[in-house]
């Protein structure tokens, strides 16, 4: 829609008497004012065309470009050569276009591809003389060293314009221009006002910074004026890049905002900030956006409007305590966040503390608890309710830990009830979400991740069984775990609750299907379902064949062995595919040194990892004082003397993993150990001494 002119109360009476001498007299007398008055005369001369006049408006209309001419105002001169020459009544005379072009050297004497421009683009031979004087303005308008912004890839400057080829060169400060047919030039390029905060990032850049720097409020209102509209918080981080460290932001964000002038609107990621032409008016609009604003939304435009303090802080809790009155009853728990809110602000709190006395006593509790969005201010309402039901508050936490999604509350309503002596209503919660998991997933996510935490309430840990592996792949598929899928995923980590469960306490058949079905889930990353199926092959080994076992040891030794493998199943091996992840992120595998070296540790961690799920599955448990003594067996103390009678240290046959050669413990598998085993009392053998004979057989007790 345009924009309506208004012209002076004597143009007016002229036009509507149709006194042209008397119009012509005024439009005489406007030319000789200083400025001249070039809108108002054209909605004047646009007055005269309509009434029928056409050849009075053309001959006042080249008046008035020849006065503009003559005065220096180059811009409105070509505006007023530029609308006669449309005005026209037939083809424009070359005379008129000559002026049309002179108007345009004028207007852009400082263009340095003028000349160059005039020259490709004719406008006194050409056919529409009109079209071709805006392409050439728009040539002009994207002269060299013009700061323009590219539209979605930053601010630069034109250097370089190619009228043969048609195509503009801007450079933004990378490795090459950005190149722009002239075709999308106005689509994509918009050359930046002189005083714009973007054009002074390149004209005067240590300028701009020290600005920045020394007066954030300012220079958030410059960012905000440039960008012409509500904006967000990333286009403002996009213009002041390069000024505004990253480690800086929070603290200089802080500062900016509290510019009187500088609004907000909208919540979340609609939340925008603009500036207005005065503190006053910034709180008006504040203000009225409150008024405007549904209840649930009321809280958020009323904090905003009294972090300017004073009497808008003052008017804010003058709209909340209306809105309290007409949700108090219909919507008890924005009701009670209301209140709260209310509270901070001048006046507010005796007010906001009788609605919420209120409401403890009137409202129903879980539909208290349920309109409470805010998570602060739910807390308040579950301690406030302890007070105020001082003997069915525990019922109370434990029907709402069913309908509980944040995990911080999940944490207090378990603790506090076990605490006090409610662990009964725990368990019956518990009870609900483990029979209807699907019911309650943000509740059997929170429990899950629950059982592996040292400070896990024993009566949560106590839930953390097999039959949990037929539950936690519902959580990878269900659509009602969706919102909480990457938590459900990081239960298959290493240490998590379904690793613990396939290297504890799982059967073979459990581990297996629990492998199985995880495999066929197409969402799970590969390195969590190879830790999922290295954990389970530990419960799947075939336990040996043969009448004598390979390998013997302690249990010392053999939870030293499974302590080992837990650790490569849930940390070294989870850890090297995270970086085989990360490396092969950036590209480029064949000359990637990193990827390449963790995919060989990671190889040689599974092999590692795999020899020992094979040697755990057939290993033997040496008991101290068990073995056989009669000979030299596995788990035998052997007493031995020289030729000359000379007593020698006793020597140790244990396995290979007990194994210990300056305490003269050899493993069963060892030369000097194949010499010994079978011999008896009285044989004489080899030794690291040389020739020795047996004197003593023991079995082995632990303490040697």
């Amino acid at each position: 829609m345009a924009e309506t002119v208004e012209i002076r109360p004597d143009f007016a009476e002229a036009l509507e008497a149709e006194n042209w001498d008397r119009v012509e007299e005024l439009w005489l007398e406007a030319l000789d004012t200083s400025p001249i008055p070039t809108t108002e005369l054209f909605e004047v001369r646009r007055l005269i065309w309509k009434a029928g006049r056409k050849d009075l408006a053309r001959t006042l209309l080249d008046l008035l470009a020849e006065s503009l001419e003559g005065s220096g105002a180059a811009a409105d001169a070509l505006d007023a050569l530029s609308e006669l020459t449309r005005l026209a009544e037939k083809k424009p005379s070359p005379e008129l276009l000559e002026r049309l072009v002179q108007g345009l050297k004028n207007a852009r004497a400082n263009s340095a591809s003028l000349a160059a421009v005039l020259e490709h683009h004719p406008i006194v031979t050409a056919r529409r003389p009109l079209e071709e004087l805006q392409v050439a303005k728009c040539w002009l308008d994207h002269d060299l060293g013009t700061v323009v912004e590219v539209v979605g890839k930053g601010v630069g400057r034109v250097v370089d314009l190619n009228l043969q080829l048609e195509n503009i060169k801007v450079d933004l400060g990378g490795t090459r221009p950005v190149s722009v047919p002239f075709g999308a030039v106005r689509r994509y390029l918009r050359p930046l006002p002189e005083g714009d905060f973007r054009r002074r990032k390149v004209e005067d850049p240590k300028a701009l910074a020290a600005l920045v720097e020394q007066a954030p409020p300012e220079a958030l209102v410059e960012v905000l004026e440039s960008l012409g509209g509500p904006s967000d918080v990333a286009a403002i981080k996009a213009a002041l890049e390069g000024m505004v460290p990253a480690s800086r932001w929070t603290s200089w964000w802080a500062k900016a905002r509290k510019h009187p002038r500088v609004l907000s609107s909208g919540s979340g990621s609609r939340l925008r900030y603009a500036v207005s032409h005065s503190a006053e008016g910034a709180d008006e609009a504040l203000l009225d956006e409150l008024r405007a604003a549904s209840p649930a939304k009321k809280p958020v435009a009323a904090r905003r409007l009294a972090d300017r303090g004073g009497e808008a802080a003052r008017a804010a809790a003058a709209v909340l305590e209306d809105s309290l009155a007409e949700i108090e009853t219909s919507n008890p728990g924005l009701a009670w966040y209301t209140s709260g809110v209310l509270a901070g602000l001048p006046g507010g709190a005796e007010i906001a503390d009788s609605c919420r006395r209120r409401l403890l006593v009137n409202a129903d509790p879980l539909a208290l608890l349920s309109g409470v969005s805010d998570r602060g201010a739910r807390t308040d309402a579950l301690e406030a309710l302890v007070d105020s039901h001082p003997e069915s508050w525990p019922e109370i936490w434990s029907d709402w830990f069913l309908h509980e999604d944040n995990t911080q509350l999940l944490d207090v309503i378990a603790g506090r009830l076990e605490t006090d002596g409610h662990s009964n209503l725990v368990d019956q919660a518990l009870e609900a979400i483990f029979r209807n998991h699907n019911h309650h997933p943000a509740q059997f996510i929170w429990a899950c991740e629950a059982m592996t935490e040292e400070d896990c309430p024993e009566i949560v840990r106590a839930r953390m069984t097999p039959s949990l592996l037929e539950k936690l792949p519902d959580t990878l598929t269900r659509k009602e775990f969706s919102a909480s899928r990457g938590r459900a995923k990081a239960l298959l980590d290493g240490g998590r609750v379904a690793i613990r469960l396939l290297m504890e306490s799982a059967t073979s058949q459990q581990a297996s299907r629990f492998s199985q079905r995880i495999s066929r889930i197409d969402t799970v990353e590969p390195q969590r379902a190879k830790l999922v199926e290295q954990a389970a092959a530990q419960r799947q080994q075939a336990p040996a064949t043969h009448e004598e076992p390979v390998l013997a040891a302690t249990r010392a030794a053999i939870e030293g062995k499974r302590e080992e493998l837990r650790t490569l199943l849930e940390v070294e091996i989870p850890k090297t595919l995270k970086g085989i992840n990360a490396a092969a992120a950036e590209g480029d595998l064949r000359e990637n040194f990193e990827y390449h070296m963790l995919r060989d540790r990671q190889e040689l961690q599974s092999a590692r990892a795999a020899k020992l799920q094979e040697e755990l599955a057939v290993v033997r448990i040496l008991e101290p004082g068990a073995a056989d003594h009669s000979s030299v067996n596995i788990g035998t103390l052997i007493h031995l003397e020289t030729e000359n009678g000379e007593p020698l240290e006793p020597i140790t046959i244990l396995g290979a993993w007990d194994a210990d050669l300056d305490r003269r413990i050899f493993a069963n598998g060892s030369d000097l150990a194949q010499r010994l085993l079978g011999s008896a009392v009285g044989d004489k053998v080899e030794v690291v001494e040389g020739l020795a004979t047996i004197t003593r057989i023991e079995a082995w007790n632990g303490t040697e």
